[in-house]
């Protein structure tokens, strides 16, 4: 368990039995968020479709895009689609196939590529095939903005290249046909973080605009098409870690109502298999739920199996392919938690560097992120894990906020064969141990700047103080404003102190979790529950004083309807 910096932000006090101060409470909450006046917290706190979400051709280069499509359609000539192997590449797809479906293409194929066997983005096999194909027309979603040699290749054969990716944009672009990137320098779209499928959403949403343009009948239609694509875009914004403000927070909140009625058999059957059926879809349900099993796809076989379930047509399809990423998922559970214990043990000989190297043998490429950031939770330092393959060394990396690792990676270019990524984490292929040894060098080197008086423990930022007679069902319906919640929109953080532990125990598998019964001066008694905090266990006793940070939640278990909290972080005091 990490210690953490407690950071009180504002402090909303008052009696939240009243509702004017419960509203005040949350005003409060999102003012501290930076939206400072009146008319931005209310755009915060009531987003709108038909308002927020941006007209998709001020992207610079989207008229561009859209009059190439059409003209692959017009023409029937062969167009494939060239998606990442993870959830926001995977949904990208999906979102650009049912688009071109819709408006009449009919010879797309779909190419994801093998983490394993191909690594990540455009390579050289892929495009050979791709020209012994007769392809006119790729497009390339969650990848693409680093593939110079690739989209040169594909180019001199003939074959129009559209780049649609989120990823950091290095200083030499591909020749590609066309390049959306909301990251472009000088891009004169009003939104920059959104995610790949938010990006091939934007491409659909021009394509169905143009369509209208010409047949405004059909206006209604169009739109329709257009929301339907929205529990996709979800999902992805979600998995991709991405920041759930400005236009990503509409397009979530209004993706949420769509999942919970999607048409899609592929999502109905993952759905049922998380055994969620019969429960209202949140962005929490996508981020433990449904992600990671869209995601067990690529990292334990072929992204394809999540693809096709998607793209599913009929029930028994979809059953089949749901229960395949379950059992995927769950062989995924089992095998990060040993390659983490063995990257763990690797560190022990440099536990001190500053940023922490782990390298194994074989270890599974579709694994090294995720352990990676379990690393970085427990360590609280930049992490790479690199596994050798017969491809090199392929490895992954993690960093904490105050480490830009791309950045970072961008000082010592001469050491890999390739890298990318985003501030907090990146992908990379080493050529051998040498290169891995002297990228471990020059990066303590850079940290050991940066962080010249130490790692400092992360900070936990707080919302406010409360007592537990603030843990009301009013109190708790207004945060629901806040939602969805997630990624630059956190779920609020609450410090209430001086509570004594009535009741404790450690529970769930492996003792992981802390059960408690929390009272305060006043007699109030609140249930809690902290996970990952199994440890306190041996270090409490009845009666203790503990502040905690903590949300407030509805416990809903077998039919229950209360609240308690959700203990982020706990610490003794005195009285």
């Amino acid at each position: 368990m990490l210690s953490y910096v407690w950071q009180l932000g504002n402090q909303p006090g008052g009696a939240p039995s009243k509702p004017s101060d419960i509203q005040t409470i949350v005003r409060a909450i999102v003012q501290a968020r930076g939206f400072s006046s009146e008319h931005d917290i209310d755009l915060f706190l009531n987003p709108d479709y038909g308002r927020d979400v941006h007209d998709p051709f001020l992207f610079a280069s989207m008229r561009m895009v859209v009059d190439r499509i059409y003209k692959a359609i017009q023409r029937s000539e062969r167009i494939v689609v060239f998606a990442d192997y993870d959830a926001d590449g995977v949904c990208s797809a999906a979102v650009m196939v049912s688009a071109l479906e819709a408006l009449g293409a009919r010879d797309i194929e779909v190419y994801i590529p093998h983490r394993e066997d191909e690594g990540y983005g455009l390579n050289m096999g892929a495009i050979q095939k791709f020209i012994a194909s007769d392809t006119k027309l790729l497009i390339t979603l969650d990848c693409g903005t680093t593939n110079v040699e690739e989209i040169a290749s594909a180019k001199s054969a003939g074959v129009d290249v559209i780049v649609i990716d989120h990823h950091h944009v290095p200083e030499e672009l591909p020749g590609a046909y066309a390049l959306l990137n909301p990251k472009m320098p000088g891009e004169s779209y009003p939104y920059h973080d959104l995610a790949s499928v938010g990006m091939a959403f934007k491409v659909a949403q021009a394509l169905f605009k143009d369509r209208v343009s010409g047949f405004p009948e059909e206006r209604e239609r169009w739109l329709l098409a257009e929301k339907w694509l929205l529990d996709l875009v979800a999902i992805a914004t979600v998995t991709d870690l991405v920041p759930l403000t400005g236009e990503n927070r509409v397009l979530l909140k209004y993706g949420l109502i769509v999942l919970n009625k999607t048409m899609r058999p592929g999502l109905r059957a993952l759905i049922e298999e998380c055994g969620e059926i019969n429960s209202a879809i949140t962005a929490e349900t996508i981020g433990f739920r449904i992600g990671p099993r869209l995601n067990a796809a690529g990292r334990m076989g072929h992204a394809i199996d999540a693809y096709n379930l998607l793209m599913a047509k009929n029930d028994v399809e979809a059953t089949t392919l749901a229960k395949t990423l379950s059992d995927a998922n769950r062989a995924r559970q089992v095998l990060t938690e040993k390659v983490t214990a063995a990257a763990n043990a690797e560190l022990e000989e440099n536990k001190n560097d500053r940023v922490l190297v782990a390298i194994g043998n074989g270890w599974p490429i579709g694994l090294v992120g995720l352990v990676a950031s379990r690393l970085l939770e427990r360590h609280n330092r930049p992490v790479l894990v690199i596994s050798r393959t017969s491809r090199g060394l392929i490895g992954s990396g993690r960093s904490v906020p105050d480490f830009n690792i791309i950045e970072a990676m961008h000082t010592v270019p001469d050491l890999f064969v390739k890298f990318g990524g985003h501030a907090q984490a990146c992908g990379f292929t080493l050529p051998d141990d040498a290169a891995a040894d002297e990228l471990r060098l020059r990066l303590n080197t850079l940290a050991a700047v940066q962080f010249s008086e130490g790692v400092r423990a992360p900070d936990l930022e707080l919302a406010g103080v409360l007592e537990l007679r603030h843990v009301q069902l009013n109190l708790f319906s207004e945060l629901q404003k806040l939602e969805p919640c997630g990624m630059g929109n956190m779920r609020p953080i609450f410090l209430f102190s001086k509570l004594t532990v009535v009741h404790f125990a450690a529970v769930g598998v492996d003792k992981k979790h802390l059960k408690l019964m929390l009272s305060d001066h006043d007699g109030q008694i609140v249930t809690a529950i902290g996970f990952k905090l199994g440890a306190w266990g041996e270090r409490l006793t009845l009666g203790d004083h503990i502040d905690i940070a903590a949300e407030i939640i509805k416990n809903e278990w077998r039919g229950s309807n209360d609240l308690q909290l959700r203990v982020v972080d706990l610490r003794r005091t005195l009285s």
